[in-house]
């Protein structure tokens, strides 16, 4: 399984992975002056605003004009940005050589997100390398993501850890150094890494065999609305659980995520549902409604 069936192109700048829960302040207006005068950082930082539509209007090419007039000026993550405006186009003309060089530069100066999109730009080759030995571009795609993840960047430890933990890109399986970067991208949220862990928890991979530890995990990326976690969760609570309890919040995480066409899911549900009582399906039907509710919170 490759890297880029697992990712799309992350915004090079920051741009969070969770919908923000509460309003954002408008930018402070000596950070809007500091970039009027030509700061880079503020210039950055307004970029990123204008482009999010948070703090300040909503506002595309403002926030292309900051970015480049900031990243002109050496700003490692406005030199990532820029390269974001060319990977995706629209204020200017799609351009995946342009925005590998601009990720590139950015990287080279230490910019965390540069790197993870340039590294994930050399292994999609997307990075205009015209036929170059795409064994060394993914083997330099891989070390640029390792490099941003080592940085701390929580995106970057999901993308090294799944190329640690299926042996994407010439690199060798490795459960165990896979453990430390998704512990890190699960603990920052990310739901990829939270189902990914609970797997490795339940079934002893790179880790001692921790079943309890793998429910938790399981059940925070549910609620985040991953199907696979949804399916991981249900089957881990057992659809045939003797309690009834869980037996019914087992078939209802079960039902979720085969209305979802998560395919473990649907074959479970298919093998476990001649045998089951008509008021268990009946309840867990019934309970579908209140789980999603509460994965629409999160």
């Amino acid at each position: 399984m490759k890297l880029h069936q697992h990712f799309i192109l992350l915004l090079a700048f920051g741009i969070a992975t969770a919908q923000a829960t509460e309003p954002v302040p408008p930018v402070a207006a000596e950070v809007v002056a500091a970039a009027e005068r030509g700061e880079p950082e503020s210039q950055f930082q307004v970029a990123r605003a204008c482009l999010r539509g948070e703090g300040v209007p909503k506002d595309v090419n403002k926030a292309y004009h900051l970015m480049k007039a900031a990243a002109e000026q050496g700003h490692a993550d406005a030199m990532g940005g820029l390269g974001y405006f060319y990977s995706v186009g629209g204020v200017v003309a799609t351009d995946e050589k342009l925005a590998a060089d601009w990720f590139r530069k950015g990287a080279a100066k230490g910019s965390a997100k540069a790197q993870l999109n340039l590294g994930k730009l050399l292994l999609a080759d997307k990075a205009g390398s015209d036929g170059a030995d795409l064994e060394k571009q993914h083997a330099e795609g891989v070390q640029w993501i390792k490099q941003a993840a080592d940085q701390g960047l929580a995106d970057a430890g999901l993308a090294y850890g799944n190329i640690l933990y299926f042996g994407d890109h010439g690199v060798a399986r490795d459960y165990a150094q896979a453990a430390p970067y998704l512990t890190s991208a699960a603990e920052h949220g990310l739901a990829e890494a939270q189902n990914c862990l609970g797997v490795m928890h339940e079934y002893g991979l790179g880790m001692p065999k921790n079943v309890a530890a793998a429910e938790p995990l399981y059940r925070q990326a549910a609620l985040k609305g991953s199907a696979k976690a949804q399916s991981n969760l249900g089957a881990i609570l057992n659809p045939r659980n003797e309690n009834h309890e869980i037996r019914i919040e087992a078939l209802a995480w079960l039902m979720i995520a085969s209305s979802l066409r998560e395919i473990t899911a649907v074959k479970m549900l298919k093998d476990v549902t001649p045998g089951l009582d008509k008021s268990d399906l009946e309840a867990a039907t019934q309970r579908v409604p209140e789980l999603q509710k509460l994965i629409d919170v999160h």
